[in-house]
């Protein structure tokens, strides 16, 4: 029985359930996956308690990256240089924290222009400055704005604060047309992002990263790797629930 979920705050808009569950179903593994909504200070008892009943392992989300990181018995290469974790193991009494959002942005991003400017100073920010390490990229910090000399003429702005879960939310500074967008959330309905194609700018969601992180994760808990059809349908599936949501 795999005995997996996400832990963050809050956790109920979450598509992780629909990816994992579908994972299971391919492989023929019967497990559960599911969702844990818990404040800061319950993190360490929860982890506590989920190591002793036999938890396989956890995704961790916001706002708890950098929080469980300090409460690993050891982690992987990536999560060490982010100082954040989005996946662990719980095994052999420990955690092991990995951080396969490095490699969900590293597929995300292949194709997108430099140099990279990105706003976030949590752990999705750090997981995006990992992934781009040999690329040139920019941070841009809370309350500032773009370097307004010498704009190249194609860009990406990456957006890995919690703008955009609200409809309403406003991004801090206007993107030059023809530059990318790529928003690590994929809420369909943020007014703002959704006008930005009308300006010539190219959107780019985060729900690529999600089905790319995801499926390492699973493949550290199991030892099976999702292959790329299944990504690939799963994508789809994500897609379509996120335009029915939308609908109503």
């Amino acid at each position: 029985m795999l005995l997996t979920g996400l832990l963050g705050y809050p956790v109920s808009h979450s598509v992780s359930p629909l990816i994992h569950s579908s994972f299971m179903e391919h492989f023929r593994i019967e497990g559960k996956y599911e969702l844990f909504s818990v404040p800061p200070e319950e993190v360490e008892v929860l982890l506590g308690n989920l190591l002793e009943t036999g938890y396989t392992g956890l995704n961790i989300t916001v706002p708890h990256k950098k929080t469980v990181f300090h409460l690993c018995n050891s982690t992987g290469p990536d999560a060490l240089s982010a100082g954040a974790v989005n996946t662990v193991v719980l095994s052999g009494g420990g955690i092991h924290g990995a951080n396969t959002d490095v490699a969900g942005f590293r597929k995300m991003a292949a194709d997108l222009p430099e140099p990279f400017f990105v706003l976030g100073d949590g752990g999705a920010a750090a997981a995006v400055r990992t992934a781009l390490a040999s690329r040139r990229f920019i941070t841009v910090r809370r309350g500032e704005g773009l370097p307004l000399e010498n704009l190249p003429s194609y860009a990406t702005v990456v957006n890995a604060t919690p703008l955009g879960w609200c409809e309403h939310d406003r991004f801090p500074f206007d993107l030059p047309p023809e530059w990318v967008f790529a928003d690590l959330n994929y809420n369909p309905g943020w007014l703002w992002r959704n006008q930005l194609e009308k300006k010539s700018v190219r959107v780019i969601t985060g729900e690529v990263m999600l089905v790319e992180q995801a499926a390492c994760s699973f493949s550290m808990w199991t030892g099976y790797t999702p292959p790329e059809e299944l990504k690939k349908t799963v994508l789809k599936q994500i897609r379509i629930e996120f335009d029915e949501h939308h609908k109503q």
